[in-house]
């Protein structure tokens, strides 16, 4: 029996449907799993450092503050994004506000799988640095289940989406004639995502940032202010040569606005660069998706008698604004 008018237009309709359909489950394929960074604020009461990487089921983390912010903010954050993993755990450098948020993650009872850290060659020194009481946090996640992984430079980690993280420097020890402290032996991380790179810096230090001015590797799109925005962190040509279209920072309100910040807070202004500060906008986040890139505060405040920035999203093949 020959098919109706109607049937063939009810056919077609269903076709087309089906066609819709398709274009969009490959279109989200195409994107691969959604990636973000978050600067998380443990800045609140004193200064700290705690970024959470996630590319779909896979976590990272780079530093996790004091035991009281973390308690305070960074477990709650985890907890309300339903993570009960973290499969990278790095410790940028050992001082307390970067490595002792590590217990009460583990505490909270979210698993590392892997901690990654360093430790200091005996000849560097600094008065805020303790080998037996972060050797008593490294040690507390190996109690844990954790494995521990002491990585050196040309590192990299593989993540989902054709993403990587890599280690770029490692300070091993002091260089040539020049002393430097255990800031100086923060990991120098890159994260390259969906076309983009955004750089980690720890809390590098003047020394070693004039050292690494001409590594032209640390260009990156955004970067994670050294030092939590205050005195002796890297020079300006270090921020030069990373030439970034975005600055985030992980310091207090107090350190950022002081004579302490007059430096890096200068050095935005002038540039021109939009950035955001833990102690002023809270916690931040990046969205990277496959063709546009989106910073959205949790308070789109400004202070310093610097520009306030809300949520911004730019293309990632224009990473200037």
């Amino acid at each position: 029996m020959p098919m109706t008018t109607a049937v063939i237009a009810a056919r077609n309709m269903l076709q087309a449907m089906i066609i819709i359909v398709l274009a969009f489950t490959l279109s989200v394929c195409s994107e691969g799993p959604p990636a973000s960074w978050h600067m998380i604020n443990v800045n609140s009461g004193t200064q700290g450092d705690a970024n959470l990487i996630v590319i779909g089921d896979t976590t990272v983390i780079i530093d996790a503050g004091y035991i009281r912010e973390a308690k305070a903010n960074l477990v709650p954050y985890l907890k309300q994004l339903g993570i009960s993993k973290i499969d990278h755990f790095f410790i940028s450098h050992p001082h307390r506000d970067h490595y002792e948020g590590l217990a009460p993650v583990l505490d909270a009872g979210i698993k590392i799988d892997k901690l990654y850290y360093k430790i200091p060659a005996d000849e560097v020194r600094d008065c805020c640095y303790s080998k037996s009481h972060f050797l008593k946090f490294v040690n507390y996640a190996k109690d844990h289940g954790a494995t521990l992984i002491q990585p050196k430079t040309g590192f990299s980690l593989s993540l989902p989406n054709g993403s990587s993280l890599e280690i770029l420097h490692a300070q091993e020890g002091n260089l040539p004639g020049t002393v430097l402290d255990v800031n100086d032996m923060s990991l120098i991380m890159k994260w390259y995502v969906n076309g983009l790179s955004v750089l980690f810096t720890g809390d590098l230090n003047h020394t070693l940032g004039e050292y690494l001015v001409a590594d032209k590797r640390m260009e990156a799109d955004i970067m994670k202010m050294p030092h939590h925005g205050g005195r002796s962190l890297a020079p300006n040509a270090f921020f030069d040569t990373v030439n970034p279209g975005y600055v985030l920072v992980p310091g207090p309100k107090s350190v950022w606005c002081s004579e302490r910040g007059t430096r890096p807070r200068e050095w935005v202004k002038t540039k021109m660069i939009p950035t955001w500060v833990n102690g002023i906008n809270g916690n931040i986040k990046v969205e990277f998706a496959r063709k546009n890139t989106t910073i959205t505060p949790e308070r789109a405040s400004g202070d310093c008698k610097l520009k306030a920035f809300g949520t911004i999203t730019f293309e990632n093949s224009t990473r200037h604004p």
